[in-house]
C-alpha cells in the first residue's frame, strides 16, 4: 500500500537517525463549521467538506502518530486564508486577473460567486514570518492555527479591488462559481500562535495592492 506523502518524508527522516523539527501543513479546511460564528480553535472538532480537506486531516493525525510513536520533532500548522503575489486559484488572484482583464478591455465584467462568506486572510509575508517562528519556538507534537484572527466578507476584499481599478467594473453574479458545500463563516483563532510572539503585520488592504500590481506586470 502506498505511503502517504507526509509518511515518505517522516519515514526517510526516521530512518536516517535525525532529530530536525518538521512542520507539516493542515488546514484550517479540516474543520467543522462553528454554529455561533466563533474563532476557530485548534481543538475544535474536524470535519472536512472536500477532498483536500480530508487528505489534510489524514496527514495531520499521521504527522502527530509519528510524535507520539517515534517523539519525532514534528509540528501541525493550520494555515487558513493566506494570500499574495503570484498566488493563483484562490479568490484574490481571481479578482485581480478579473479586474486587470476588465481594465486591458478583454473581458466585458468581473464574474464572482458567493461574495457574502466571510474568511480569515493572511499576508504570505506574516505567513512566512509565523512558519520560521514555529520551526524555533513550536512545541512538538502541537498544532497552530496560522490565521489573522480577523473575518472579512468576500464582498468587502471585492470592494477594495474595485476601489483599486483605472475603471469603473462592471460586478456579475455567475452561478457556475458557486460551491455545492460553502461554509459562510471561517475565521481562525491564533491565540497560540501570538504566544510565541508572533502577530500579523501587513494590512490586507496593502496584500489586495501587491496582488493586483503582481497581476497588472503580467499583462
Amino acid at each position: 500500500m502506498p505511503l502517504l506523502p507526509p509518511s515518505n518524508l517522516l519515514e526517510a527522516v526516521r530512518k536516517a537517525g535525525l532529530d530536525p523539527v518538521v512542520v507539516v501543513a493542515g488546514s484550517s479546511s479540516e474543520h467543522a463549521p462553528t454554529a455561533d460564528q466563533a474563532p476557530i480553535r485548534e481543538d475544535h472538532p474536524l470535519l472536512p467538506d472536500s477532498p483536500y480537506g480530508a487528505s489534510k486531516v489524514a496527514a495531520s493525525l499521521l504527522a502527530l502518530l509519528y510524535h507520539r510513536a517515534y517523539r519525532m520533532r514534528v509540528i501541525v500548522v493550520r494555515p487558513f486564508f493566506v494570500i499574495g503575489p503570484r498566488k493563483v486559484g484562490d479568490v484574490c488572484s481571481d479578482f485581480a486577473r478579473q479586474v486587470v482583464a476588465v481594465e486591458r478591455g478583454r473581458q466585458p465584467s468581473l464574474q464572482v460567486g458567493n461574495v457574502e462568506a466571510v474568511r480569515d486572510f493572511l499576508d504570505v509575508g506574516d505567513a512566512v514570518r509565523a512558519l520560521w517562528l514555529l520551526a524555533r519556538k513550536g512545541e512538538p507534537g502541537g498544532i497552530y492555527n496560522l490565521c489573522s484572527g480577523t473575518g472579512t466578507k468576500v464582498r468587502g476584499v471585492l470592494e477594495m479591488f474595485l476601489a483599486m481599478a483605472s475603471r469603473p467594473i462592471p460586478v456579475e453574479q455567475d452561478a457556475g462559481r458557486f460551491r455545492l458545500v460553502d461554509k459562510p463563516f471561517v475565521v481562525g483563532d491564533n491565540s497560540r500562535l501570538r504566544a510565541l510572539g508572533w502577530a500579523p503585520q501587513v494590512a490586507l488592504r496593502q496584500s489586495v495592492a501587491a496582488i493586483l500590481d503582481y497581476w497588472r506586470s503580467l499583462s
